[in-house]
Order: C-alpha cells, then sequence, then structure tokens
C-alpha cells in the first residue's frame, strides 16, 4: 500500500500555492515575525482537523482498531517483500508505522464509534477505510514530529506559501551525522562498519515443527486460518530468543523494575517473541501455500487472562508477574506513542480482547523500551535504576580493557564535580578524564531539548575538573590515582562519554564528546591509549553523508495544507 496518497485537488491546490514561493531564511518561533508565527499556526490548526472526514471513524471502534493494526502489518510486509526485512528501509518503516498507526487509532477512540461485539473483523471490507486512515495519519505524524519542535525552538521554518512552511535544522555536516547516528545510521564500510542483529534462523527441527502445525490448521475463510497452541514449537524457538533478548540487554538481570524484575522480564519476552515469530512464519507459510496472505489472522487476538496464562507457562514468570509486564506493556490511548513501546492494543474492555501485531515485539529493543515505561509510570523505580548506571559503564569497559588503567568514580573537593572514570596508561603517557551521561532515549521529538540539557550538564562538569586539575596538577598524585602529576603526562584529554543521546560539541585540543560504544570499542582494540584516542577523536566510527546516509526534504500534505521536511535516507544498494 503506498503511503501518503492524497486526492487531486489536494496536491494541485498545494502546487499551485508553491509556484509563487517566496522564500526567506528560516528562523526559529523566538525570532520569528509576528506574521511568521501566525501564518505557521493556520496552517498546524488546518493539519489538526485532518480526520473529519475519514470512514473509518463510522466503524465500531474494536474493529476499526483492528483493522488498522491489521493495516499495518500490510504496510509492513509489502516492504518486507521489497527490501527484505533485515533491511534499513524495513527498519525505518517499522520505526515510522509504530509511530503513525497509534495516532489513527486514538482518532478512532476519541472520535469513532463504541466498539460492538456483533461487527465481524473481515480486512477485505475495512482495506480502503484503514488504508487511508493510515495515509492520512503518516503525513499527519510529520506535522506532530515538526511543529512541537518549532514551538521548542528547536527548528527554524519559513513559510513558501499561505499553505506550505518548511522546516529546517540548523546545524553542522557534524550534528547531521550526530543525528543519524541517533537515528540507528552505521558506517557501512570500513574498520567501524555496523554490523546488524542476526535474525533467527529455524533450525531443521523447527522447520519440521512448523509444518507440523501447518499441516494440522484450518482455513477458516479466504483470509483465515486457525491452529492450536503449539507448545512444542514454542518451546523450541524460546532457547534462541532467550539468547538473542540476553545478547541486546545492556543491564543487570538483578535490576529492580518495581514489581518485577529485569531478568523476569527478559524471560517473559523471550516468550513473547517465541509466540510472536511462530505466528509471523506460519502466515508466511500459509500465503506460499495458498498464494494470499492471510491478513484476517495476521494479528494475534486473545483474552487478557488467556494471554498471561500462555506467557507464564511458557517464560516460568508467575502469573502476577506478568499480569504487571502485560499492564506495562498495553497501549494507553491517553499516554502512549509507540507500538514498539506499547504492542499489546486492548480492543474491547469489556471483553478483555488484546491484539497484537507480531511485527513490533519482534524488532523492538526490549530493555530500552521496558525503562522508558517505567520512566513515566513508576519514575521511583526508574530513579534507583538511573543510580546504577555509571558503576555499569564502569564494568562494561573493564570487561573489554586489559592494557590500561581503569579507576572511578574519583572524589575531587567540593564543589568540584567527581571524575566518573579515570584510564591512564604510562606507557604512551596518557591520561584520560571522563564524564559519563547515560541519558534515556527520546521517545517523542520535543525530548531533545531536555535530553540535550543533561549532557550539556557533563559537558559543564568536565570543564570544572579540567580547571581545578589545571591549577593542581599533583592531587591525584598525591591521593594515589595516578603515578605522577598530571602535568607530567605527554597527552590530557577530557571526554564526555556519553551513551544513548548526545549531541555535537566542536572539539578542543584537549576535550571533546564521545559515544559510549565506540570508545570502549577503540579502548577495547588498542594496545596504546594514545593511539585508541587518536583514532576515536577522527570520528570515523560517526556514518558519513553521501555514502551511509542521504538527507533530502519530503513533504507532507493533509487536509490541504503541507510542511517539507528533512528526512534521512539509507543509500541506495544498501537494501534501503
Amino acid at each position: 500500500m503506498p503511503l501518503g496518497t492524497a486526492t487531486t485537488d489536494v496536491v494541485d491546490a498545494v502546487v499551485r500555492a508553491c509556484q509563487n514561493i517566496s522564500v526567506s531564511s528560516p528562523c526559529f518561533k523566538r525570532d520569528a515575525s509576528p506574521g511568521l508565527v501566525e501564518s505557521v499556526r493556520r496552517i498546524e490548526k488546518q493539519a489538526d482537523a485532518c480526520h473529519d472526514s475519514l470512514a473509518i471513524l463510522g466503524i465500531p471502534s474494536n474493529v476499526a482498531l483492528w483493522g488498522l493494526l491489521t493495516g499495518s502489518v500490510s504496510v509492513l510486509e509489502e516492504l518486507a517483500a521489497r527490501h527484505g526485512d533485515q533491511s534499513k528501509a524495513f527498519s525505518v518503516a517499522l520505526d515510522n508505522v509504530s509511530r503513525f498507526a497509534p495516532i489513527a487509532m486514538k482518532w478512532v477512540v476519541e472520535y469513532g464509534k463504541p466498539p460492538s461485539s456483533l461487527a465481524q473483523r473481515r480486512w477485505i471490507a475495512l482495506t480502503m477505510k484503514s488504508e487511508r486512515a493510515l495515509s492520512v495519519a503518516d503525513k499527519y505524524s510529520a506535522f506532530c514530529a515538526c511543529l512541537p519542535m518549532w514551538h521548542k525552538n528547536r527548528l527554524a521554518a519559513e513559510v513558501a506559501s499561505e499553505t506550505l512552511v518548511r522546516f529546517t535544522a540548523l546545524g553542522s555536516g557534524r550534528d547531521r551525522q550526530v543525528m543519524a547516528h541517533l537515528s540507528g545510521f552505521r558506517p557501512g564500510t570500513g574498520r567501524w562498519k555496523g554490523e546488524s542483529a542476526k535474525k533467527v534462523e529455524p533450525t531443521h527441527h523447527m522447520r519440521d515443527l512448523f509444518a507440523s502445525v501447518l499441516e494440522t490448521s484450518r482455513k477458516t475463510g479466504s483470509s483465515r486460518f486457525a491452529y492450536s497452541d503449539p507448545w512444542a514449537l514454542w518451546r523450541e524457538l524460546l532457547a534462541e530468543y532467550q539468547a538473542q533478548v540476553a545478547g541486546i540487554t545492556r543491564r543487570p538481570d538483578s535490576l529492580s523494575l518495581g514489581p518485577y524484575t529485569l531478568g523476569h522480564f527478559k524471560q517473559f519476552y523471550a516468550a513473547l517473541l517465541a509466540v510472536c515469530a511462530a505466528h509471523e512464519f506460519l502466515c508466511f507459510q500459509w500465503a506460499q501455500k495458498f498464494g494470499a496472505f492471510p491478513f484476517d489472522s495476521a494479528v494475534l487476538i486473545r483474552s487478557l487472562p488467556n494471554w498471561v496464562d500462555a506467557l507464564s507457562t511458557l517464560s516460568g514468570v508467575s502469573h502476577d508477574e506478568c499480569k504487571a509486564i502485560m499492564r506495562d506493556l498495553t497501549f494507553d490511548f491517553a499516554r502512549s506513542l509507540d507500538l514498539h513501546v506499547h504492542p499489546f492494543l486492548p480492543l474491547d474492555h469489556s471483553t478483555m480482547r488484546v491484539a497484537l501485531a507480531p511485527q513490533f515485539p519482534l524488532h523492538s529493543l526490549p530493555d530500552e523500551n521496558i525503562l522508558r515505561v517505567c520512566s513515566n509510570v513508576r519514575p521511583s523505580s526508574f530513579d534507583a535504576t538511573s543510580i546504577e548506571k555509571e558503576p555499569e559503564m564502569i564494568a562494561a569497559l573493564q570487561e573489554v580493557i586489559s592494557t590500561f588503567q581503569l579507576q572511578g568514580p574519583v572524589p575531587l573537593p567540593n564543589p568540584i564535580p567527581d571524575i566518573d572514570f579515570i584510564v591512564s596508561d604510562e606507557l604512551s603517557s596518557t591520561v584520560v578524564f571522563a564524564e559519563t551521561k547515560w541519558v534515556r532515549k527520546t521517545s517523542r521529538p520535543v525530548e531533545f531539548q531536555d535530553r540535550d540539557a543533561e549532557v550539556r550538564k557533563g559537558i559543564s562538569q568536565l570543564e570544572k575538573i579540567r580547571e581545578f586539575l589545571a591549577c593542581n596538577p599533583g592531587h591525584l598524585r598525591s591521593q594515589g590515582k595516578l603515578p605522577r602529576k598530571v602535568s607530567e603526562y605527554e597527552r590530557v584529554y577530557y571526554l564526555v562519554v556519553a551513551r544513548d543521546h548526545w549531541l555535537w560539541v566542536e572539539p578542543t585540543e584537549d576535550s571533546a564528546i564521545v559515544e559510549f560504544d565506540a570508545f570502549s570499542t577503540a579502548l577495547g582494540r588498542s594496545g596504546s591509549l594514545r593511539a585508541a584516542v587518536e583514532d576515536l577523536l577522527k570520528y570515523d566510527w560517526l556514518p558519513v553523508e553521501g555514502r551511509d546516509f542521504s538527507v533530502q526534504f519530503d513533504r507532507a500534505m493533509t487536509n490541504g495544507v503541507a510542511i517539507e521536511f528533512e528526512a534521512f535516507y539509507a543509500p541506495v544498494g544498501s537494501g534501503g
């Protein structure tokens, strides 16, 4: 299904409006003229009404929600067939669909009809209505991303006409590289080449189990099939997904998330992934066997107690903990934004039917997502996990650094901040003083401002440490932390080492900001601290524009108005 289709009259109107473009320099809202602010406000108001005429609002909400979730699967299946489900294009599409589909779902709940137990779920009857709603939500999502950033003075605007505004992120080429890095782009060649997670491939025994389940499946409609719970297949898949979840989570199993630990959450999530993987592949096999994808069965639907029973039995996690995890992962129409974070979609509270599209859990980062949930619903639990971040980063470095001395945190006299860690190498006469910032990834674009402020705090802390050590070069030697004065080392570096979120700060001769994984990799593969840091500060580990990503202005049109915005793309020939 092509996303973003617009009616011919809307397209023509915008094209006509753009023919006489009077372009001024883009500026932030704080610097904008009253006329510019008013023009953007009018466009924003008109875009906000884009859902008014959607036909899907005339359908009972439980069926409409199912249709939108099934429509999301349709979009993803088409892109997987075109690009492959391990491609960058598919990954970007997953992220986009997981954010714009909830917009349409919220319209259905707020403006649509109440649920009905009599309404039937048939994809063929909902295809056009769902596709249209998702298309409008897709375009409107660009407005939802750009306009709040304009209001926060993160994006600059220039009005091209009464119906078109262009948003620009003002910054250097390095800023664009950092944004690409935060968006998941990595170098495609060289020593810093990024590696994608490997998909779990079925073993011969798994394939036999899949074939057995498919053989006993029942065709219950032109695009629908059913099968009994395949416990043997689920258990066979479970071990593979337990290993996968263990490999991508970065926090210890003992970490408390309130009513359960991260370790128990991982057990639950591995079981969920086994159920999702089985269903996704069975749908694929069914399509191969009968020549049509079973869209009526593409989404898993169970009652809440049934979900809890199945996942508790498969994972070994108690019913009470499974209920708590399910509650945390269930979409809340008032607050939730992303189907990766909240994949369980309640269709009807009266019947407790809960739907799930397997594609979203299968391509998510479970530990990051559950910490996002905790930060919102249990701030005290999340704050407790934050205290442990710095020791965990140091412990992770100790696992890869064997040649150099690593110590931290190292206290300094009040009111000077503590040094989070020191890395020293006497052979290369080099020492690194580091401040760590493990800042939670953003859930919404407007969160960039707060996250940036946290990172900038680390920069200011490091500057105070630098000033203190310049005035007191022998302090750390007198404390037994270094064998010589700081001034006696040939190379001294002051680094902010950031994880998950950071921003570009122009480096000086001895200070800079770097990303944790790159820092860890550089130190882990070098026998000289000086050579490792020099290599790191070349920033070859950042993706290169034109090689690893490209940026172009995309246009989103809805309800007769349009915006243009910068979008990041994978290079042609990379699966994108």
